[in-house]
This record gives structure tokens, sequence and C-alpha cells, in this order.
């Protein structure tokens, strides 16, 4: 049976999650917001510095996929977290 301040940590836990999931519902709104650069595939394939539409779709994508998208299922599962049942030996 979980204490008061587990209870607490649970609740805030799961607070975070949803924060952090509303930012990550801002970002992509963002992302669609602004479209593909006409040159982002010379600017890929040749390595051509990027301009404004790709530097911010290519951030915004790998922010939303290497860490929003990550913490907030991590914060979700942590907030229900239920360590196993076994006793210690």
């Amino acid at each position: 049976m979980p204490n008061d301040e587990e209870t607490a940590v649970r609740a805030e836990i799961a607070r975070a999650a949803a924060e952090q999931d509303a930012l990550r519902c801002r970002l992509e709104e963002l992302l669609a917001r602004v479209p593909p650069s006409p040159r982002e595939e010379v600017i890929y394939e040749q390595g051509e510095p990027y301009d404004f539409p790709t530097e911010v779709r290519s951030c915004l994508e790998c922010i939303l996929e290497d860490w929003m998208k990550p913490a907030v299922q991590s914060l979700g599962e942590l907030s229900v977290f239920q360590p196993s049942q076994r006793l210690a030996r």
C-alpha cells in the first residue's frame, strides 16, 4: 500500500507527463506550420548549409523523436510503476 508521499510523487510525475505531452503537441503544431524548404533535398544530399525551414524542421523532429516522445512515455510509465511482489531473500 503506497504511503502519502509516494502518492503525492506519483501525482506530480503524472502532471509532469501531461505537461511534457502538451509541450510535445505544441512542438508538433509548430513543425506542421513550417513547410519543407524547396531546397531540402539538395541541402541534405549535397551537405549545403541549412536554411531556416530545414534547420527548424530538423531540430524539432530530433527533439520530438529523441527526447519528448520517450520522456512522455517514461514519465507515464513511472507514474504507475509497481515494484515486483517478489520477496527479498
